[in-house]
C-alpha cells in the first residue's frame, strides 16, 4: 500500500469507530414489557407484590428511610395503629398496619425511576409505554391520566411532560 491509501485507510477506520461509539451513546434504553396487565389488576397489586410492609423494605431501593407513626385507631381509641412512610429521594410510599396487624397501601408518590412499580412501570417511560403496561387505559393526550377502581377506593394518577411519565400520585381509602 502506498502512503496515501494507508491514510485514507486509516481515516476510514477512524470515522467508523467514531460513527460506531456515537451510535450506541445515542440509543434510547429499550424497556422490555412483560405481559400487559388490567387496569383492575394494576389497582389491587400497583407494585406488583402484596402490600406489606416486609414486601416493601425488600424492594424499595437501598438507601429508603423508613418512618414510623403511631396513630390512635379512629374507632377504638385505647389501640394504637401505626405509619409507615418510606421516603427515597423525592418518592414516598405509606402503609397503614392497623392495630390487628392488617397492612394497606393508603398513598403515594413516586417520581424516581429507581422505585419500580408492577411490571416495570416507572418514572421516565413514555406514554405509548404506559399504555402497553397497562392494557384497557382509555388513551389521552391530557397532561395526567387517571385510573380508578369502580368505587373510587383506589385513584391513580399518572403525570405526563412532554409524553414522558414525571411522576404517579396514588391513594387508597379505607375505613
Amino acid at each position: 500500500m502506498n502512503l496515501i491509501s494507508m491514510r485514507y485507510f486509516r481515516l476510514s477506520v477512524f470515522a467508523s469507530f467514531v460513527v460506531i461509539v456515537a451510535s450506541c451513546s445515542s440509543t434510547q434504553s429499550i424497556v422490555s414489557v412483560k405481559e400487559p396487565v388490567s387496569a383492575e389488576k394494576f389497582l389491587s397489586s400497583p407494585f406488583g407484590h402484596d402490600e406489606s410492609i416486609k414486601s416493601f423494605t425488600k424492594t424499595l431501593p437501598p438507601k429508603t428511610k423508613i418512618r414510623k407513626l403511631v396513630k390512635r385507631n379512629a374507632h377504638y381509641p385505647e389501640k394504637t395503629d401505626t405509619i409507615y412512610q418510606f421516603a427515597y429521594k423525592h418518592s414516598e410510599v405509606i402503609i397503614y398496619k392497623t392495630y390487628f396487624n392488617r397492612e394497606i397501601l393508603i398513598a403515594g408518590t413516586v417520581a424516581d425511576s429507581k422505585v419500580e412499580m408492577m411490571n416495570g412501570l416507572k418514572v421516565g417511560i413514555t406514554r405509548d409505554q404506559l399504555y402497553q403496561f397497562i392494557k384497557d387505559v382509555k388513551k389521552t393526550g391530557a397532561d395526567t391520566l387517571k385510573i380508578s377502581t369502580p368505587d373510587n377506593t383506589r385513584n391513580f394518577n399518572f403525570i405526563f411532560k412532554k409524553d414522558k411519565l414525571t411522576k404517579v400520585m396514588f391513594t387508597s381509602y379505607f375505613d
